[in-house]
């Protein structure tokens, strides 16, 4: 999911919502569930830095990552608009 202001533009997003140069991309396991009763799998650690390294070499400037945790098997992040 990308989101820009907090306006979900990817993917069904609003062709003509107002965008700035500060996005937000969520990333979770292909395997997932994000709609209905959602659950996110864990990820190896590894695997965010590959991705975080893929998007440096084709030029994206990461500049902040959050890791998205649960305690007790309870959500402790916000969920983005639509999710």
């Amino acid at each position: 999911m990308i989101t820009n202001r907090g306006v979900k533009v990817y993917p069904d997003g609003i062709p003509d919502t107002y965008c700035t140069d500060h996005w937000r991309c969520r990333f979770v396991d292909a395997f997932s569930i994000t709609e209905g009763n959602m659950v996110y799998n864990p990820v190896d650690f590894e695997k965010v830095i590959a991705l975080i390294s893929k998007l440096h070499n084709l030029g994206y400037e990461v500049i902040k990552t959050e890791n998205l945790y649960e305690f007790n098997g309870k959500r402790a992040f916000s969920l983005g608009q639509g999710e």
